[in-house]
């Protein structure tokens, strides 16, 4: 249960002084929620029969700031606290399937509690009375149950969001999705097409980084399919191959579950094969093949997530992991110099990362050698960063005005140094300034 003691005495003081003017008060939703499973709540949200003027009105002596006076949510600022104050209301139809109609203040604490997605988001308190749960939200937490409050199909028609929200409660806090919920979620699937990509990519990328991913990846596939529809291809897509014990999604799901919980991998996993289907060829010996299918899927990638808003820089790095997910990396000092100075030490420790993560989704009789070679590799790669080696031009210790005075001119400056690096990154030449200028005046 909730401790008085472990709310901010903030929040504690917006409750009582809305008290004292004679209106209702209650810490509600996300909260709650968190306090009763002793997580830390990122903010906290205030529900109150007083309506906006009325609270701004007993918050007179605080910085007030009407953010969304038509739902009547004001945000009262105290002791560097921003809270979010919010009138009991009662929403009606939602035509566009995620903002309603019409919102109606009340006075009803359990109206306002009825509107709002799940049980587990449904739950006041209050420090003197404690525990107001009309939709049983407190006993769903403890059994670990994604349910809607109320009829599911009226929730998920009312605010398609809500399905993705379901699921992204359901990955991050390790909880299963009620029954009827969930074939409602599956009957439903196709409103997400009357979301906007952006409050999809939200949700999406917050599932994505999640902690209980398998079930919700394996279980809700067609949910993913609506809004990265070259994913269904991938679904019960056998292999033909004896270094593959799954079809082509199970893989993926295995891949994607054996990555560190980083957006970028995560997506780089998600991706990193969902152009097999488009690039598999079958030989004479019935063994599968998929050449060229890093391009394919990288291409994939690139455009999926440009349709879903992702940031450039993001989509950038997905792609570049995912079309060079089958690079070869050997275990060889000069040739890890050469792939550091591609990829950046980054970028290189997260394709190494995604490449163990691929091994473990593969045949358990390749996958303990390969997994012990690419920590071989890890450790070499670590050995070279940690010795600074010279990657680009500017690493040398001579620089183009060394090149001028041995009479170079224009692009030849840059063609030495670029040969006097070939060097060094073959080992074949110390980056010192005495060799490096013997050897500028050889190729001079």
């Amino acid at each position: 249960m909730i401790k008085p003691d472990n709310i901010p005495s903030q929040i504690l003081q917006a409750i009582r002084l809305l008290n004292e003017h004679g209106f209702d008060a209650y810490l509600v939703g996300g909260s709650v929620r968190d306090l009763l499973h002793n997580q830390t709540p990122v903010d906290y949200d205030l529900t109150t029969s007083a309506q906006p003027e009325q609270i701004s009105q007993v918050f007179a002596d605080f910085q007030v700031i009407p953010i969304g006076l038509k739902f009547g949510t004001v945000s009262v600022i105290i002791e560097q606290m921003p809270i979010e104050i919010t009138t009991f209301r009662i929403e009606t139809e939602y035509t566009d399937f995620r903002h309603p109609n019409q919102v109606r203040f009340s006075t009803s604490l359990k109206a306002d509690l009825a509107r709002r997605d799940f049980t587990i988001n449904a739950i006041a308190f209050h420090p003197d009375i404690g525990l107001i749960d009309p939709f049983s939200g407190y006993q769903d937490l403890k059994n670990k149950i994604i349910r809607t409050v109320g009829q599911p199909q009226e929730r998920f028609a009312e605010d398609a969001l809500r399905i993705l929200r379901a699921l992204r409660f359901a990955a991050s806090l390790g909880f299963s999705v009620e029954d009827q919920t969930t074939k409602a979620i599956h009957q439903f699937r196709s409103l997400l097409k009357n979301i906007s990509q952006e409050r999809i990519q939200h949700e999406f990328r917050q599932i994505m980084i999640s902690s209980d991913l398998h079930a919700i990846l394996y279980d809700f596939r067609d949910i993913f399919a609506v809004f990265i529809p070259d994913l269904a291809a991938t679904f019960d897509f056998e292999q033909h191959n004896p270094y593959h014990e799954y079809d082509v999604f199970r893989h993926t799901i295995e891949v994607i579950c054996n990555t560190p919980p980083e957006l970028d991998l995560r997506l780089a996993a998600l991706y990193h094969d969902i152009g097999k289907p488009a690039a598999f060829s079958i030989d004479s010996k019935g063994i599968g093949h998929f050449y060229q299918h890093p391009q394919v899927s990288a291409e994939i990638a690139r455009c999926n997530m440009q349709e879903l808003k992702f940031e450039k820089k993001l989509i950038d790095r997905v792609e570049t992991l995912v079309r060079y997910h089958d690079y070869p990396l050997e275990l060889d000092q000069v040739i890890l110099k050469r792939r550091l100075r591609k990829f950046g030490s980054d970028l290189l420790y997260k394709l190494i990362l995604l490449k163990k993560a691929d091994i473990t989704g593969k045949s358990e009789a390749i996958r303990y050698e390969l997994i012990d070679y690419f920590n071989q590799i890890s450790l070499m790669l670590d050995k070279i960063i940690r010795s600074k080696p010279a990657l680009q031009v500017t690493d040398l210790e001579i620089d183009g005005y060394d090149a001028m005075a041995l009479g170079l001119q224009g692009p030849q400056i840059g063609l030495a140094l670029n040969q006097i690096l070939d060097l060094v990154l073959n080992e074949k030449l110390e980056n010192k300034r005495e060799p490096l200028l013997e050897a500028l005046k050889a190729i001079v």
